[in-house]
């Protein structure tokens, strides 16, 4: 009975945990580009990196989305925490989507740029991924 009621007490403090490194990496996914032209609409409607969760493989999922309406080329790259690209792509989609899964316990930050030189947009963000484990173990006796 009482390795029932721990086991319970555990998986709802990780999944109190998961809820909220979800909301507080989706809150921290949309940075200031770092320069936009006015003859277009605002880059940050146009591009959006959204933390998708952690699948069954315990690898951290992000979604990037761009709209890209006059189909020019543009760059993705995906830098880790010191700076080194993970993956470099080069596309020219109008609507463009691409999921990206990380292993979760090799990631601490992760940065998407996306780099469109014809559209004047360049957008950088900055995701932080922080976990914490807190264990709660209670022995008694009687």
């Amino acid at each position: 009975m009482k390795k029932q009621s721990i086991q319970t007490l555990a998986k709802r403090f990780f999944l109190g945990n998961l809820l909220a490194a979800a909301l507080f990496l989706s809150a921290n996914a949309k940075t200031q580009s770092a320069h936009i032209n006015p003859a277009y609409a605002p880059a940050a409607d146009k591009v959006e990196v959204k933390y998708t969760g952690v699948d069954n493989n315990n690898q951290l999922s992000f979604n990037v989305k761009y709209s890209n309406p006059t189909a020019s080329s543009f760059t993705l790259v995906v830098l880790d925490e010191n700076g080194e690209p993970l993956f470099k792509g080069y596309y020219g989609d109008k609507n463009f989507s691409k999921t990206f899964k990380l292993p979760k316990s090799e990631v601490n930050k992760v940065t998407f740029v996306i780099e469109d030189n014809k559209n004047s947009v360049k957008e950088k963000f900055t995701v932080n991924v922080k976990t914490n484990v807190t264990e709660e173990v209670t022995v008694s006796k009687g």
